[in-house]
């Protein structure tokens, strides 16, 4: 689409985004496998293709700033620059091994994941949680 220039201020209509997602109440409920999966139809009619652009990548800007881009490179930015970024499609970030996530998981839950018995425990916790 080499030359095509948009209206970025052009008003959408019919644009609804539907996604299936999981609600806890809180940390501690969402830790013990509390949740409610509900069905959710976000809609963006009245808004400016602009708004739904600045919606859609602020997690991208926020992960940037955030992360390795911004605050761990602090000191080698340079006051009122530019800097371009090239983001990735959502599919495109290595998959983290479900054993992987759980242990991650796991310490993120103060688990000493070096102590078997802990371990064990933390797992015998979280099934339990899962099968109510």
């Amino acid at each position: 689409m080499e030359g095509y220039t948009m209206n970025m201020n052009e008003v959408i209509a019919n644009i609804t985004l539907v996604k299936i997602v999981s609600i806890s109440p809180d940390n501690e409920s969402k830790k013990e496998g509390t949740k409610k999966t509900i069905t959710l139809r976000m809609k963006y009619d009245g808004l400016t293709l602009s708004d739904v652009f600045q919606k859609a990548l602020k997690d991208d800007v926020i992960s940037w700033a955030n992360g390795s881009g911004g605050r761990k490179s602090f000191d080698k930015l340079i006051d009122k620059s530019t800097i371009e970024v090239s983001a990735k499609s959502p599919g495109s970030a290595p998959m983290e091994c479900p054993e992987d996530a759980f242990l991650r998981e796991a310490k993120a839950a103060g688990v000493d994941i070096e102590n078997e018995a802990a371990l064990a425990a933390y797992v015998i916790k979280r099934m339990i949680a899962k099968k109510a």
